[in-house]
């Protein structure tokens, strides 16, 4: 079977049916790029790399290893937490405001895949205190359907005083057109002062998979880790590093600036920070792939582009529109 690619290359992948253990075989031959793989592999990979949690999975999940162990250790004494947080302050000291939306285009190998959306949403209180919140919308491209067909979306609440994330939903509804849909919804439950996490699975026709984890005190979501990334005062060669928990893992994402670029995406041109992300389980190194982040230099700091190397190629999120929040 062959998928012909715009003209640009195409892609041949292997006529047996799903063999998930085959490892994918890729040779140029003339100017054509040739990866060879099982229709399944094709549309897992594929998906798994632009859909799912929009931006923060090419961000935190593909590109970067997942083995290694974290040991939490709750503080004690617990860090103080603010009695009472006011509404007014909530985005008071962050670039991003409540009604910024920003929507990024999603491409592999020069090929339009879908699109994600971030928003920033108005404070919500959650146990009490009031939370900044995010918003992502994921979705494939029309001509995708044949191949793959998803639209996941999530939530996170988070922490005004240290960005800690309290509250985390995600849905996922993905599948082929003729095939069975797979239909997740996961809840996520922090309570940073005992440094656990209670995440509740539902799928349809299952009873509701119900679980504690282990979370370090003060941990940031994948979505709240976008955000951090656009607060930091970046020196070139100078990281900076801060504590993520994602996919059941608590670690540490590094984000080192390595150039000033000038970058074109649908929406503009924006001088922008490079930054080469990495991340470290405990003081190990944990990383099966290469992402860069482009940051703009001026207010509001937007994050303007993504790359990230997968094992079947390059993966391109470019900013397509931006509507500012609230001043």
């Amino acid at each position: 079977m062959e998928l012909k690619l715009g003209g640009l290359q195409d892609i041949a992948y292997n006529k047996e049916g799903p063999d998930l253990e085959r490892p994918i075989e890729c040779e140029v031959l003339g100017n054509t790029r040739v990866i060879r793989m099982s229709k399944y592999s094709f549309k897992k990979a594929l998906a798994n790399a632009l859909l799912k949690s929009g931006i923060s999975l090419i961000l935190f999940q593909e590109a970067f290893a997942s083995d290694g162990e974290f040991k939490v250790i709750c503080p004690n004494p617990l860090p103080p937490t603010p009695k009472d947080f006011p509404r007014s302050e909530v985005y008071s000291s962050v670039p991003y405001k409540p009604g910024e939306i920003t929507t990024y285009q999603a491409s592999w190998m020069g090929m339009h895949a879908g699109s994600a959306t971030i928003e920033v949403q108005s404070p919500q209180k959650h146990n009490g205190m009031w939370h900044r919140v995010f918003h992502v919308d994921g979705k494939t491209g029309d001509w995708f359907k044949g191949i793959f067909v998803a639209h996941d979306e999530s939530t996170a609440f988070v922490r005004p005083w240290d960005a800690g994330v309290s509250k985390f939903y995600i849905e996922q509804n993905e599948g082929t057109l003729l095939g069975k849909p797979f239909i997740q919804k996961k809840w996520l439950d922090f309570n940073h002062d005992a440094c656990k996490v209670t995440e509740k699975v539902w799928m349809p026709g299952k009873e509701d998979d119900i679980k504690d984890r282990e979370v370090q005190y003060g941990a940031i979501d994948a979505i709240g880790s976008v955000f951090k990334m656009r607060t930091f005062d970046y020196v070139l060669n100078k990281p900076e590093k801060f504590l993520v928990y994602t996919s059941e893992k608590n670690w540490f994402l590094e984000a080192n600036p390595v150039a000033i670029e000038d970058v074109t995406v649908p929406a503009g041109t924006f001088k922008s920070v490079k930054l080469r992300l990495q991340t470290y389980i405990g003081k190990a190194l944990q990383q099966k792939g290469e992402v860069y982040v482009w940051i703009a230099k001026s207010a509001p700091f937007q994050l303007v582009q993504v790359q990230g190397e997968i094992k079947i190629g390059s993966v391109f999120l470019r900013m397509s529109h931006y509507q500012e929040g609230q001043k």
